[in-house]
């Protein structure tokens, strides 16, 4: 029997999607930006999940339709969560002001 046997466009073509975008998520964090007009880390992540994702959303569209809305809110919820931390990541601790009277 073979390894493809029951897979049509429908299903290969989302898994294309999926699986390229967590090669750009792998991708981001292992290999070092070349030089320094490649794009940030961040963008490479960014891009990687939005691709990954919406693969996922085809995925399960083509397999469970009636499941889409639950994986489309734990999509958001991840993404929500994500956001979060990454703000606190970026955010610093601002120095006082020394006042000059």
């Amino acid at each position: 029997m073979s390894l493809l046997t029951g897979l049509n466009i429908f299903a290969v073509f989302p898994l294309v999607f999926t699986f390229f975008g967590a090669w750009m998520v792998v991708e981001a964090f292992v290999f070092p930006p070349a030089n320094a007009y490649a794009p940030p880390r961040v963008m490479v992540v960014g891009w990687g999940a939005l691709i990954a994702g919406f693969g996922v959303l085809l995925l399960v569209l083509y397999t469970a339709a009636q499941l889409l809305p639950i994986v489309f809110a734990v999509i958001l919820v991840v993404v929500g969560i994500a956001g979060i931390g990454y703000s606190f990541r970026r955010s610093t601790p601002s120095t006082p002001k020394s006042s000059t009277s």
